[in-house]
């Protein structure tokens, strides 16, 4: 293993593990309000939507809407969710509903 390929795992390492124990080190033992409370409570959510979009939108490098399981199964399975709050079932009906418009789209 090259130098290099073992300090960009390292600081990644650092860079992920800073991140998120950064906001308990800094507000230990204080009660948080405001900016701060809504920018720990939202980057989370932005970050995972700044991931997950662009992989349901363009799987396949290109902008596709009518024959993209991705897309239809996410959205299905986000309305699935919001009415059914078990993790363990909307995972379920995701890849069950994945499967099958991957069969019936493609």
């Amino acid at each position: 293993m090259s130098f290099q390929l073992l300090g960009t795992i390292l600081l990644m390492t650092i860079v992920t593990y800073g991140s998120r124990v950064l906001p308990f080190l800094l507000f230990k033992g204080e009660n948080v309000k405001g900016f701060a409370r809504d920018f720990i409570e939202l980057v989370p959510i932005a970050l995972l939507a700044a991931l997950v979009v662009p992989e349901l939108v363009t799987p396949s490098g290109t902008i596709v809407i009518m024959k993209n399981p991705f897309l239809w199964a996410g959205i299905l399975t986000f309305l699935f969710s919001r009415f059914v709050p078990n993790l363990f079932l909307g995972i379920l009906f995701g890849m069950t509903v994945f499967w099958g418009l991957d069969k019936l789209l493609l």
